[in-house]
């Protein structure tokens, strides 16, 4: 390997690329050729250029096109839920910018990363045993408990 070049990894991968950047170029692209996306004005505050521009942006991106496995489409589809509309698109809006192509990049960049996002792992969980204190304050409210009931009950009977 040649000085200062990128060596690669056994499935072919340059190494100090991580996985995520492979599959955020492959959402990238799909959302480019695959997303529709429609341009409106975006009204509230802003005076004449918001009131005569189409500077807001919709992207509207069909799951079935996003490119990862079905059980990730399913996870897609169930955590962003409120995004998805009836016919299976996923629906971003963005209208902070003042410009046209500005909003397009905004939407387009968090569409992506809303997917990758999704998309992503949880970290599994280890089980580990309570901490010491926690185990100590169950204890004591135990005991607490237990005294108070104590005093509702009856007295044993003399002998």
């Amino acid at each position: 390997m040649a000085r200062g070049g990128r060596g690669h990894t056994a499935r072919g991968r340059p190494t100090g690329v991580r996985r995520d950047d492979a599959t955020r170029a492959r959402v990238r692209d799909a959302v480019e050729r695959h997303a529709r996306v429609t341009f409106s004005r975006a009204g509230g505050p802003g005076g004449q250029n918001v009131n005569a521009v189409a500077t807001q942006v919709q992207v509207r991106m069909p799951i079935a096109r996003i490119p990862v496995s079905s059980r990730q489409r399913d996870l897609v589809r169930q955590r962003l839920s409120t995004r998805v509309t009836s016919d299976d698109h996923l629906r971003v809006v963005a209208r902070r910018e003042r410009h046209q192509a500005q909003n397009r990049a905004l939407a387009v960049g968090r569409l992506v990363e809303l997917v990758l996002d999704a998309v992503r792992e949880d970290a599994r969980r280890v089980p580990t045993a309570p901490a010491a204190g926690v185990q100590r304050r169950r204890r004591d409210e135990r005991e607490r408990l237990s005294r108070r009931k104590a005093t509702r009950r009856e007295p044993p009977p003399p002998d």
